[in-house]
């Protein structure tokens, strides 16, 4: 506890510091929030936390998420440096009954910092543990397949960063109790002789200005794969 309030203080400390560049990107959901809280229970039961996977998830498939009262709270490029220095308001403020967290891989893109893979699995691990101790349920994911990204071609190991980071987020999940949803077993590509390759498999992917894959965000078939997923974890953790 002493540990975790220690780390708590940094964060704080860290926010002032930033404050006036906005880091975090609070005032993208700020105006938002104010009507999300209005909002009935069951039109905010389930807020999605996370990069552009969740950020274009929302945009695209709006209607998804109205129907089942779910709350999209991404943002591309972020790391989860910025994720977790928003939860709260972009969160817990909103008082879901559950968080589905999706982090890591703008980390590994090395969108802002080095990358730490210690420091980014314990800040998927603060804001597991900040929604569990405001009684919010939490579900974890894995990064979605990536082999290269299109943004960041010097990061030449992403297959080898995401499988890693993955098993350490599985294994928490496990130790902690919370229910973790693998897009990536799903989503991965598997070649002829059964072996998986770490690519993203062919067509369920956005385009690139070429018209071949992109290979990280996912597109609509993309969507509907990982959609029925996350509802089976939803409806584990008792939100209906």
């Amino acid at each position: 506890m002493k540990r975790f309030l220690t780390f708590l203080f940094a964060i704080s400390a860290f926010v002032s510091v930033h404050a006036q560049q906005d880091w975090a990107n609070y005032g993208r959901y700020e105006k938002d929030n104010i009507e999300i809280k209005k909002l009935p229970q069951d039109q905010r039961k389930v807020v999605f936390m996370g990069n552009s996977i969740t950020d274009n998830w929302y945009s695209r498939r709006k209607q998804f998420f109205k129907d089942n009262g779910y709350i999209g709270r991404g943002i591309s490029g972020q790391t989860t440096y910025q994720m977790v220095l928003r939860f709260y308001e972009d969160v817990i403020n909103l008082k879901p009954q559950a968080v589905v967290i999706n982090g890591g891989t703008n980390d590994i893109a090395l969108n802002n910092h080095p990358y730490v893979e210690d420091r980014t699995f314990q800040n998927i691990c603060t804001m597991a543990q900040l929604a569990k101790q405001n009684k919010i349920k939490v579900i974890l994911t894995s990064i979605t397949p990536c082999e290269k990204y299109v943004w960041r071609p010097e990061v030449t190991d992403a297959i080898e960063k995401i499988q890693s980071l993955n098993a350490r987020i599985k294994e928490y999940a496990k130790k902690n109790k919370f229910q973790y949803v693998d897009y990536y077993s799903t989503m991965v590509e598997v070649d002829e002789n059964g072996k998986v390759t770490g690519r993203m498999r062919p067509g369920i992917s956005d385009k690139k200005n070429d018209g071949t894959d992109e290979g990280c965000h996912p597109n609509h078939a993309g969507y509907e794969i990982m959609e029925p997923l996350v509802q089976a974890a939803i409806k584990k953790v008792g939100v209906k």
